[in-house]
């Protein structure tokens, strides 16, 4: 009887030194089953940190902090501008100069998107497991891409025609409005646009399953569900200057002499709240991993859109004048602030790999999808093919009213998708 209990106490206590053995080394043991193991790091993970569980899915339950720092690069796609500026030959009739439905005009700014080029960003995320074993972490993330801007300067000229297009409503054909005629009109135009986009999160994570073979070690997977509050936030604007100054050659009843300061501004926000779920998953062998998620969040989308102009005429010994609405903002159609909130879903998805360059330390590389629909761009704000009534036009006269009329806030659909290269720290 004394042997055989001196026999199980022996048995106990080899099979303690076993298990600790186990984690010691970054191996996976089936009785207390380490999430994660990483192989090759023996005499790193040497030190002694309690317990070992399989509930907080990544880590050997030691490290219960991640942070995480990212560069991004990525593209955010803009609204379709309409053409904004033409140009015709010297000698062009200025009955058929600019207008979009002639072939002499070239289209030089506008017909596409302005500010859809490839920009530079950044991420940060993180965070913390209030209990490794029960597998519950709270998380946090943001980030922001760097703002998308396109400017555009053209004029004075000595020998081409600058123009910007318009429909005209009053007489049902294409018009334009002269910038620039040699010996006639000295003219500059600017277009100036921008966009930014930047978001966040707060929220949870859970642990739904992990694995990890104890015979091959490096091989490991686990599943998490996140949730939380999620937040988007787009901003754009778009912006037309005219700068005009009358010569002495000029075929018009303007005054030899007069300028002309002309602005069309259009802004759009967008600011999403909603909340958020999904799943993340990571499946490592050795100290490479591939990882994905997937989320869907659900919310309001908060749209505000500005639209504002303004002409300014000085006429020589007569003073200046100076009235709300350009060639595109008229006080009696479009001039002022609209806001709306829309319920929408966005989803964003990522695809990733990594490599554990020490215990705390690993790499990452991955590519990111955001779709957000409904969105307002300042460029969608403009009036439809550009209608505008010259009866409308500063100063105001009478016959116009508010046609066309301004047909509301139009949305697009914007896509955020890019990479990602970062460095994450558990500790």
């Amino acid at each position: 009887m004394l042997f055989t209990a001196a026999a199980g106490r022996r048995a106990a206590l080899l099979c303690l030194l076993s298990a600790f053995s186990g984690v010691a080394n970054g191996r996976e043991c089936d009785s207390i089953g380490c999430g994660e193991p990483v192989c090759g790091l023996a005499e790193a993970c040497g030190d002694s940190c309690g317990d070992c569980c399989t509930g907080s899915c990544k880590g050997n339950g030691c490290d219960r902090f991640w942070l995480r720092g990212e560069y991004l690069y990525w593209q955010v796609t803009g609204a379709e501008a309409p053409p904004l500026v033409t140009s015709s030959p010297e000698g062009t009739s200025l009955t058929t100069a600019g207008r979009l439905d002639q072939s002499t005009t070239t289209v030089l700014v506008g017909g596409d998107e302005l500010t859809d080029k490839w920009q530079s960003g950044f991420a940060v995320s993180g965070g913390f497991w209030l209990d490794p074993c029960s597998g519950l972490a709270v998380i946090g993330d943001y980030f922001r891409i760097g703002q998308n801007s396109f400017n555009s300067s053209l004029g004075p000229d000595d020998d081409i025609i600058y123009a910007r297009p318009y429909f005209n409503s009053e007489l049902g054909v294409q018009d334009a409005q002269m910038i620039n005629v040699p010996d006639q009109l000295a003219g500059n135009v600017q277009v100036q646009s921008s966009s930014q986009f930047q978001g966040g999160g707060l929220g949870l994570e859970k642990c739904l399953w992990s694995c990890g073979d104890p015979t091959d070690c490096g091989k490991s997977g686990w599943l998490t569900v996140v949730g939380g509050y999620r937040y988007y936030q787009h901003d754009s604007s778009l912006q037309i200057n005219e700068d005009l100054m009358v010569l002495d050659g000029t075929t018009t009843p303007l005054v030899p002499g007069t300028s002309i300061l002309l602005e069309d501004k259009f802004g759009a926000r967008n600011q999403f709240h909603g909340g958020e779920i999904g799943l993340q998953g990571r499946r490592q062998e050795g100290f490479i991993w591939i990882d994905g998620l997937a989320a869907l969040a659900v919310g309001g989308n908060m749209r505000d859109v500005s639209i504002n102009g303004g002409t300014t005429n000085t006429v020589p010994s007569a003073g200046s004048t100076s009235n709300p609405g350009g060639l595109l903002t008229s006080s009696e159609t479009n001039i002022g602030n609209y806001s709306d909130t829309k319920a929408t879903v966005i989803p964003r998805f990522r695809l990733g790999v990594g490599c554990q360059v020490s215990q705390r330390v690993s790499a990452r590389f991955g590519y990111n999808v955001i779709i957000w629909n409904d969105v307002v761009q300042a460029a969608s704000q403009l009036p439809p093919d550009l209608a505008t009534d010259p009866r409308n036009l500063p100063p105001v006269q009478g016959g116009g009213g508010s046609q066309p009329a301004n047909p509301g806030m139009f949305g697009t659909t914007v896509v955020a998708h890019g990479a990602d290269v970062g460095l994450e720290v558990t500790f």
